[in-house]
């Protein structure tokens, strides 16, 4: 029998596949950001602050080992920073256990692995 998936682990998955395909396509950067996508995180995020909306920061830790994290910003914020600029919003947002999580991760030293975070 099939499994059956709730449409968030269906829509994670997406989001998924699209960072990892991103991620391969710009193999210089560790770090990106793009709106957020109802339903991706398994916590609800609820509705952004008048004038803001959710964007997400995907860091890539290691090649294919990512985080997510949610973030509001102003609506007029481009998606398009610099990895550092995004790295400093991603840690001032994360939680402290993905911030020990990243940090463990970077400390890790991967065979064939010479792209640093941040």
């Amino acid at each position: 029998m099939a499994e059956t998936k709730t449409l968030n682990e269906r829509l994670t998955a997406i989001v998924t596949e699209g960072d990892a395909a991103w991620f391969a396509a710009h193999p210089d950067n560790r770090v990106r950001m793009r709106n957020a996508v109802a339903g991706e995180f398994s916590e609800e995020i609820g509705t952004a602050p008048v004038g803001m909306t959710w964007r997400c920061i995907i860091v890539e830790a290691q090649p294919g080992v990512r985080m997510r994290q949610p973030v509001a910003l102003p609506m007029g914020v481009s998606n398009d920073m610099s990895d550092h600029q995004l790295f400093a919003l991603f840690m001032q947002a994360a939680p402290p256990q993905a911030k020990r999580m990243i940090d463990q991760l970077r400390a890790a030293k991967l065979s064939g692995v010479s792209k640093p975070v941040g």
